[in-house]
């Protein structure tokens, strides 16, 4: 599950994932596109032309970039510390006990990355998403372990801003899905919930969309639930996502 992540501008082409304390000294990767060195990876990343962009995940990842790193990493008080080596950015998300932690660093552009993902606990089992036909979503993987919830997938399909209608007809028929499996007394809160998920993710969609209007945006999308799903859910779900995303947009 994407537990966290952060933007970060660097200065030095240089980006810095482990275990927190002092900053070592800059040495050149040698034109490797990482290094281990002691309790960290340093990264060779774009500098100065535009923000990196680091994901951190725990257990289900998506499937995407090339894998640079794949395996443990002493974490002295159970934290990843994300930052540019010369220390003037640092992001730190807790990812579990002080002491070697499994870990899967992959990113876009070996040597220039801009988009990074740090995948705690990996996963080899691939699973595909609910989507909608004819509107597909990247693959994931997860653990062997890992039991995809509603909420849990519901998640992962909102994990990005890509393909906008795609994820988007894919939450829609997912709620629909979900709503049947819920018991009477659980059901319109969970549905309210699960579409206050997504209003909450058009508001990254369009950043001028306000409170006001996501919350009328998630009143239609309640209403043509009821009205619409009732025959063809794949045609409905890409119907009632086009208009919303066309009214969030504009």
């Amino acid at each position: 599950m994407l537990i966290g992540g952060a933007d970060i501008y660097l200065n030095h082409p240089v980006i810095r994932v482990g275990s927190g304390g002092l900053q070592e000294n800059l040495t050149p990767l040698g034109g490797s596109p990482f290094i281990v060195t002691g309790e960290c990876i340093r990264i060779a990343a774009r500098a100065q032309v535009g923000l990196v962009r680091v994901r951190v995940w725990n257990e289900a990842s998506p499937i995407e970039g090339v894998v640079v790193f794949d395996g443990s990493l002493l974490l002295s008080d159970g934290s990843v510390y994300i930052g540019d080596v010369l220390g003037a950015s640092r992001y730190q998300q807790r990812v579990g006990d002080p002491g070697d932690q499994r870990l899967m660093v992959s990113v876009d552009d070996p040597g220039k990355a801009s988009r990074i993902n740090i995948v705690v606990n990996p996963g080899r089992r691939e699973v595909t998403l609910t989507s909608s036909q004819g509107h597909p979503l990247p693959s994931f993987l997860v653990t062997a372990a890992s039991a995809l919830g509603s909420m849990d997938e519901l998640g992962l399909i909102l994990s990005a801003h890509d393909i906008p209608l795609n994820r988007l007809a894919a939450a829609v028929k997912l709620i629909h899905l979900a709503s049947r499996e819920d018991g009477p007394a659980r059901r319109v809160p969970m549905m309210e919930f699960r579409i206050r998920m997504v209003s909450e993710w058009l508001r990254w969609i369009s950043p001028g969309l306000s409170e006001e209007k996501a919350s009328l945006i998630s009143s239609f999308i309640s209403e043509r639930l009821h009205d619409a799903l009732s025959d063809d859910i794949d045609s409905a779900s890409v119907a009632i996502s086009s208009e919303v995303l066309q009214r969030a947009t504009t």
